[in-house]
Order: C-alpha cells, then structure tokens, then sequence
C-alpha cells in the first residue's frame, strides 16, 4: 500500500511544480520536491526535443529504409546505455532502496542526468536533419541512397 502511495505522489510532485503559465518553476531554494519535479520536467522537456527531432528524421529518410533500420537498431541502444549509465552513476543493489541509499535528491539527480544524456543524444541525432560540416568526408552521411535500399 505504501509504494502505491507513493508512487501517486510521485506521478504528481511534477505537477506541482508547474506555474500558473504551464511552464515548470525551478526555484533553486524550493524544496526537494520542487527541485525533484523541475528535474522530471527538465528530463520530459529533453525527451520532447529528442522525440521531435527522431520524428523528422524519419520523415526526411522515409525512402531510406536501411538507415532507418539501423538508426533505430542505434537508438535501442543508446537508451540502453542512458539507463545503465544512470545506474553507473547511482548504483542500486537489487534488494536496495535507491531513495534510502542516497536520499530524498536522488529523483533530482536521476532527472539531471536523463536530461544531460538525452540533450546529448539530440545533438548528434541533429546531424542527420543539419547535415555534416563541408570537408568531412567521414561524417557517415548517406551518399548513395539506392545503395540503401
């Protein structure tokens, strides 16, 4: 019964955090929860940008149905690693509780990083949809779309 409760309040702290305008009030002497909530919105802000970016990127190589694969293929992996590095950072034995290891912030810093990695993994998905710098010649840019297909 308590981690249903908990689990509610959880789901709800972001929304506390929100302002009258919608947009999440991150005040760095709020309190935990405050801080806790802005760090989820900062992480859901990142995670918007790179679902918005994937989205083009499929819209503009939709005749390339390889890349697609293997971009995607990539993707699966690179969520694997956000995750596992999350917990690199903050590690958790199976039988532990992660709140009780490392206290009341560790939702804040789960978010921060999430969203580090995730504003990361945006950036170099932006070179699909910007195109590489002029010169270099090992940007993995598709060249040849027939030899894609």
């Amino acid at each position: 019964m308590k981690r249903i409760a908990l689990s509610v309040l959880m789901m709800a702290l972001p929304l506390a955090a929100f302002a009258a305008d919608g947009q999440i009030g991150c005040n760095p002497n709020g309190s935990q929860a405050e801080l806790n909530a802005c760090s989820a919105g900062d992480f859901a802000k990142a995670d918007q940008e790179l679902n918005k970016v994937w989205k083009a990127i499929q819209t503009k190589y939709k005749d390339q149905p390889v890349f697609l694969e293997k971009l995607k293929a990539s993707q699966k992996l690179w969520l694997q690693f956000r995750d596992a590095e999350v917990e690199a950072n903050y590690p958790v034995g199976k039988n532990e509780n992660a709140s009780a290891q490392y206290g009341s912030v560790y939702p804040m810093c789960v978010g921060t990083v999430k969203a580090r990695l995730t504003q990361q993994r945006t950036e170099q998905l932006k070179t699909w949809l910007d195109g590489a710098q002029e010169g270099d010649v090992c940007s993995g840019s598709i060249k040849n779309s027939a030899e894609l297909k």
